[in-house]
């Protein structure tokens, strides 16, 4: 079974309206799992407010479109 290890994230994409956003975080999990895992914790800040929006004020609305996500392992 594959070791947990931690991974950083960075997704983007764009939303209702054209309106643009970014995520990143840390996430602890297997490699298998970390696209599940990015994904995830992006929605989590999109709905709460909490990504980086291309239009500050602007609302940030569903449906979201990922175009773009990097995940990498940090260096232990």
């Amino acid at each position: 079974m594959p070791k947990p290890n931690d991974y950083t994230y960075t997704a983007e994409g764009t939303a209702a309206g054209g309106q643009t956003w970014k995520t990143s975080g840390t996430i602890h999990c297997d490699f298998f799992n970390t696209l599940f895992h990015a994904t995830r914790d992006s929605f989590d800040q999109l709905t709460q407010g909490k990504a980086v929006y291309g239009q500050p004020g602007v609302g940030c609305q569903g449906p979201y479109d990922v175009t773009r996500i990097v995940i990498e392992r940090v260096k232990q």
